[in-house]
């Protein structure tokens, strides 16, 4: 069960890492487009091939915007089709990918963790991943949390839409 493993201050820093990182793409895209923010020169704005293999790895430059954390210590990585948050020391601990219209983000095209597809629904991925460790609404729509510990993710966390279509893919590295 996750409040086993992470204990409730675990949880509670998870939240806050996940709720900090939407707000933070939100005013760092919107930072960026108005030229407000500096922009690296290393890692390519795609990720690679995938994004969510960045996980535990320390990010050294980068060609996507960047900006401090408002809450905590590290950095927001904005690319144009995924997200991620770092630590203070530059390792990877939250990959976000996009589905189709995002308003900020593009659609993320490559492969997504599990078989996963943009648009399943709430019972496909239930019958695909089984009954998630955790289920919350905090962002106004269906968050379903799914633990692992045979992957490079220690969790992930499937954000829905109103219609019920799977609309954003949080991968995080759990300590």
């Amino acid at each position: 069960m996750v409040t086993d493993r992470l204990g409730s201050a675990g949880i509670r820093r998870l939240g806050i890492v996940v709720l900090v990182l939407d707000l933070l793409i939100v005013v760092g895209a919107g930072a960026h487009l108005a030229g407000g923010m500096a922009i690296g020169s290393a890692l390519s704005a795609n990720g690679g091939e995938n994004p969510v293999a960045l996980l535990g790895t320390v990010l050294g430059d980068t060609t996507c915007p960047t900006a401090p954390l408002a809450v905590g210590e590290g950095t927001t990585v904005i690319c144009s089709d995924w997200s991620a948050v770092t630590s203070r020391a530059g390792e990877v601990e939250v990959v976000s990918l996009y589905g189709p219209d995002n308003a900020v983000i593009d659609e993320y095209r490559g492969e997504l963790p599990k078989g996963l597809h943009w648009g399943d629904s709430l019972t496909a991925i239930a019958a695909k991943l089984g009954q998630p460790g955790r289920i919350t609404a905090a962002f106004g729509t269906p968050t379903l949390v799914y633990e692992y510990q045979d992957q490079a993710y220690g969790s992930l966390e499937l954000r829905f839409s109103a219609g019920d279509r799977l609309m954003r893919v949080n991968a995080c590295l759990l300590h």
